[in-house]
């Protein structure tokens, strides 16, 4: 039995080993000097952060090793010796995508503005770069006028206003691009990656969804394609249509249970005082949560503080008459985990049967927003 299963183990191993992502990296940077080595910062197949390095002769260099599906990597140029004259000078290095597969990479004296190339998702990465960069480098350079004028010690707002009404048709093209990209290539990780960064902040599952379903089954059993699931199905349980229930303790340690306000409208508002977006709404909040006060309708604030002076104080300053509730816990916060709460401020109101009708009502004319669903 014994030989049987060792056996068995011997003619398993040629296929873990085949089922390893390896790479190949061969690179050419025949003008960086001496005393020089590149350095790859990676995700290996166990998953873990890890940073393998080659001394560059000749010119030459050469990595190689195995790493988990595709993921972000950095190919960084640095001293042999540890460089304490420039080291606040900006680094040479540059971001790809690596996978299974052979790479070349070609410089003169940079890896910075070296061409990497070899695999699809590196294709793809090198394609996306391409199609927005030129608008990049002008958001960037938008970004950085409007930081000099925002924080200067006397703020121009009228160049305030002019620079954001700048920005705005660029971050429209933007967003175009991104979208045309996602759209056209549903089996690349660089999409998976895009997805997951600029559409997953707020997930609305109504406007998620053909994003999600886009994807490749291949692309979805990754490593980041299993998290992007997990996020997605928790957003579910606070979509449109839901009944939600949880519990909390507030201000006095008490515990409060949401199931108790059934048969009113509630509003379930998460923010915290750190939170400057979250406390810019709450004049708004407090206009409409004393209109409807007598009209079936209540408040239940999650903080997301960590400390309760923090928290009581900005309940205090802000004037929020209405039921608080915290664990103190942060993003942490068991509802924040459940409901795949990652960024605030975010809201749902429920009705009297304690149904999700509504989401993320905010601004100025809240107040309506909110009066027009109480019946």
């Amino acid at each position: 039995m014994l030989l049987k299963k060792a056996i068995a183990l011997l003619m398993m191993l040629p296929f873990v080993a085949s089922a390893q992502d390896k790479f190949e990296i061969a690179g050419k940077i025949p003008g960086a000097g001496s005393d020089r080595k590149v350095v790859l910062s990676y995700v290996n197949a166990e998953g873990k952060s890890v940073k393998d390095s080659a001394v560059l002769r000749k010119g030459k260099f050469s990595l190689t090793g195995t790493t988990l599906y595709a993921n972000k990597a950095y190919l960084s140029l640095l001293p042999l010796q540890k460089d304490t004259v420039r080291r606040n000078s900006q680094g040479d290095y540059q971001e790809f995508y690596l996978e299974k597969g052979k790479y070349k990479v070609v410089g003169n004296d940079s890896v910075s503005t070296a061409s990497i190339t070899g695999t699809q998702a590196q294709a793809d990465f090198n394609e996306y770069n391409a199609k927005t960069k030129v608008l990049f480098a002008q958001f960037q350079d938008i970004t950085e006028r409007f930081t000099r004028v925002y924080y200067a010690k006397v703020k121009d707002t009228v160049a305030i206003k002019t620079i954001q009404a700048e920005a705005r048709p660029v971050h429209a093209k933007i967003e175009a691009l991104v979208d045309s990209f996602i759209f056209s290539h549903p089996d690349s990780y660089v999409t998976l990656d895009l997805i997951s960064a600029n559409k997953t902040a707020v997930i609305d599952p109504v406007t998620f969804e053909p994003y999600y379903k886009i994807l490749s089954p291949r692309v979805l059993a990754s490593s980041a394609g299993k998290k992007l699931t997990a996020k997605y199905d928790k957003a579910k349980q606070i979509a449109l249509g839901k009944t939600v229930d949880f519990t909390q303790p507030d201000a006095e340690g008490k515990e409060f249970k949401l199931s108790s306000l059934r048969g009113k409208y509630v509003l379930v508002d998460f923010w915290a005082s750190w939170c400057v977006p979250c406390r810019a709404e709450n004049p708004h909040l407090l206009k409409a949560y004393n209109e409807l006060k007598d009209k079936n309708f209540e408040i239940v604030g999650v903080s997301l503080d960590e400390t309760k002076a923090a928290w009581l104080n900005a309940v205090k300053h802000d004037g929020m008459p209405w039921i608080q509730v915290s664990d103190l816990k942060g993003f942490k916060t068991d509802i924040a985990v459940k409901y795949g709460i990652s960024a605030i401020p975010q809201n749902f109101l429920i009705n009297p049967e304690g149904v999700i009708v509504a989401k993320n009502l905010r601004g100025a004319d809240v107040n309506k927003q909110i009066a027009s669903y109480i019946k």
